[in-house]
């Protein structure tokens, strides 16, 4: 049997968020496009509730056995906690994390950082992990990714 190297995630997701969202901060300070108000509360509580979403789906992944990372082999599919409800909960709440970012600023920067951020995990993590599971755990994941959005 050949060896599993996981699904090949190159650049590690929450620096590939992280790049983006400071990238959207930069642009912001420099270029400025407001959209509204700023609200700093409600950014915050959305960013600690994303925080609290990834600290969850990464206890349910260490659980299971499984190394968080995504550019290593996993041992166990993992559908409990808020894998029942997402396929990608730690992106999901990078993503939310982004948001919540936006929402503090109110600037146009901050969503365009979210969309481009939704692309990336999407396109350069999301689509390997799934060919990899896919493979990986065969007809289990073909049910659950049945069942399972992958987002929300």
């Amino acid at each position: 049997m050949a060896e599993d190297n996981g699904p090949g995630v190159r650049v590690p997701p929450p620096v590939l968020a992280g790049g983006i969202l400071a990238a959207g901060w930069v642009l912001q300070r420099i270029v400025p496009v407001p959209l509204g108000p700023p609200m700093p509360e409600f950014g915050a509580l959305l960013v600690f509730g994303a925080l609290a979403l990834i600290g969850w789906a990464v206890l349910m992944l260490v659980r299971a056995g499984n190394d968080p990372r995504p550019d290593k082999p996993d041992q166990a599919m993992v559908e409990a906690g808020p894998f029942r409800f997402s396929r990608n909960p730690i992106y999901l709440g990078f993503l939310l994390a982004v948001a919540g970012f936006a929402l503090r600023w109110g600037d146009l920067w901050g969503w365009i950082a979210v969309a481009v951020a939704h692309l990336a995990l999407d396109r350069l993590v999301v689509v390997k992990e799934e060919a990899y599971l896919a493979t990986r755990f065969g007809d289990a994941y073909a049910a659950y990714r049945a069942r399972v959005r992958r987002w929300v």
